[in-house]
C-alpha cells in the first residue's frame, strides 16, 4: 500500500474515532438540555420523543415556583467564595515554599497533598460537630470554609510549581527598585502567574460547584444548600422529575462551561508550566 493512501487511511480512522468518542460524550449533555424543554410525559416517552413542543414549563417551577433560584444564587456565592479565598491564601503558601528555603519546606508541601489522600467522609464528622459549636452549620461561612480546606492543597501545588518557572532574578529586580518581599510578589510575579491561576481556579470551581457530601451534612437544612443537594430533592420515592431534573442539571452544567470557556487557555498553559519545574 503506497505511503500517502496509507497516511489518508490512518487519518481517516483517527478522524472517525475522535469524531465517535465526541458524539458519545456530548450526547448525554445534550439529551439532558433538550429533556430540560419537554413535558414530563415526554420525558417519559417509549420510544424517546425526538420532535415535540418546547416548553419553559420545568425552568419555571424549580426556578419561580421553588426556591431553586435561591440554591442556585448559594452555589455562585460558595464557589466564587471558595476560588477566591483558597487561591489568595494558596498563592502565598505556593510562594513561601518556592522561594524562602527553610527546613521540612518539602515536607510541608507533601503534608498539603496527603490530606487530599484521606476519605472525605473523615472530616464529616469532625467539622459537623465543630460547626455546630461555633453557629456554622447551615450557612454559607461554613461551607466556604470547608471547601476552602480542600481547596487548598490543589492551589498550593498548581501555583508552587508555576512559581517554579519564573525566574528568581524578577524578585531581585523587583526589591531593587524599591519593592518589598510581598510587593515584588503582588506586583511582578503575580500578573505573570495569571495562566497558573487561570488552572487553579477552574479546579477550585469545579470542586465547590460540583460538591455535594459536605454540603448535605453541613448545609441540608436549606438555608445554604446548594444545587447538587437540591437536585436530590426531585427524585422521591415513587416519582422523579425528570423534566425538572434536567432543567436543574442544565442550570448547572451551563455556566461552568461559561466559566472554563474564559479561563481554557489559562487551563492548558497553567497544566503544562505546573508540570515543569525548572
Amino acid at each position: 500500500m503506497p505511503r500517502l493512501l496509507r497516511f489518508r487511511l490512518r487519518h481517516v480512522l483517527d478522524v472517525a474515532f475522535l469524531g465517535s468518542y465526541l458524539i458519545a460524550a456530548l450526547f448525554p449533555i445534550y439529551w439532558i438540555f433538550v429533556s430540560s424543554f419537554k413535558t414530563p410525559l415526554d420525558t417519559l416517552a417509549i420510544p424517546p420523543v425526538w420532535l415535540f413542543r418546547p416548553t419553559l414549563g420545568a425552568y419555571q417551577n424549580i426556578f419561580v415556583l421553588d426556591d431553586y433560584a435561591w440554591y442556585f444564587l448559594n452555589t455562585v456565592v460558595i464557589a466564587i467564595g471558595t476560588t477566591v479565598i483558597a487561591l489568595a491564601f494558596g498563592s502565598l503558601a505556593a510562594y513561601a515554599l518556592d522561594r524562602y528555603p527553610f527546613r521540612f519546606r518539602n515536607v510541608i508541601a507533601y503534608a498539603l497533598l496527603g490530606t487530599r489522600f484521606l476519605f472525605p467522609i473523615i472530616y464529616a464528622i469532625p467539622l459537623f460537630q465543630l460547626f455546630n459549636r461555633v453557629g456554622l452549620l447551615d450557612t454559607r461561612t461554613g461551607l466556604i470554609i470547608a471547601y476552602t480546606t480542600f481547596s487548598l492543597p490543589y492551589a498550593v501545588w498548581i501555583m508552587q510549581g508555576f512559581f517554579a518557572g519564573i525566574p528568581t532574578d524578577l524578585d531581585d529586580a523587583a526589591r531593587i527598585d524599591g519593592c518589598s518581599r510581598l510587593g515584588a510578589f503582588w506586583r511582578v510575579i503575580l500578573p505573570i502567574s495569571a495562566p497558573g491561576l487561570g488552572a487553579a481556579a477552574i479546579f477550585i470551581m469545579l470542586l465547590a460547584w460540583n460538591e455535594f457530601l459536605f454540603a448535605l451534612i453541613l448545609a441540608g437544612g436549606g438555608m445554604a444548600r446548594t444545587l447538587p443537594v437540591a437536585a436530590s430533592l426531585l427524585v422521591g420515592q415513587r416519582q422523579i422529575e425528570w423534566n425538572e431534573l434536567c432543567a436543574l442539571a442544565t442550570a448547572t452544567i451551563v455556566p461552568l462551561l461559561v466559566f472554563f470557556g474564559f479561563l481554557q487557555k489559562h487551563l492548558i498553559r497553567g497544566m503544562v508550566a505546573g508540570a515543569v519545574k525548572g
